[in-house]
């Protein structure tokens, strides 16, 4: 097998990802949806376009998130008002209180996921994989440069 780093990093990331839906599965909400919740919670007030955009998906992909989240009460769409055909996203108070639950999965997932390796070399693999992660996309390395 010539190139493992991609499988494993794929097969790695697909694990966390059931761990985390599986654990996730007693609030009612996905991993594809914290990360909206994640992403929105540090960009107030975006539209919708522009969150598909950080998040790297599809528009369409995200409507359907945001169709679910705002559902369950986590988010509020506004009309933009320079913009009638563009939505502004709000997260709503109960989203902080379910957003916590969900980073406490997430901590879990990942002890469980590096539990095999020492202190040292967790922030040496996390530092790595940063490395890699800001080399192979312009957008992280714009965001790490502004």
């Amino acid at each position: 097998m010539p190139s493992k780093f991609g499988f494993l990093s794929y097969e790695i990331s697909h694990v966390i990802r059931q761990r985390f839906n599986k654990e996730a599965e007693n609030i009612g909400l996905t991993h594809a949806q914290w990360r909206v919740l994640v992403h929105l919670s540090g960009n107030e007030n975006c539209r919708q376009i522009d969150l598909a955009e950080s998040l790297e998906i599809k528009p369409i992909t995200l409507v359907r998130q945001i169709d679910l989240l705002e559902a369950a009460g986590l988010i509020r769409r506004n009309k933009d008002t320079s913009d009638r055909r563009a939505y502004r996203l709000e997260l709503m108070p109960k989203a902080y209180l379910v957003m916590q639950e969900l980073w406490n999965i997430a901590d879990a997932v990942e002890a469980e996921a590096l539990g095999t390796l020492t202190t040292s070399e967790q922030e040496t693999l996390t530092t790595l994989l940063e490395r890699v992660k800001n080399s192979i996309n312009p957008s992280s390395l714009a965001k790490a440069v502004a």
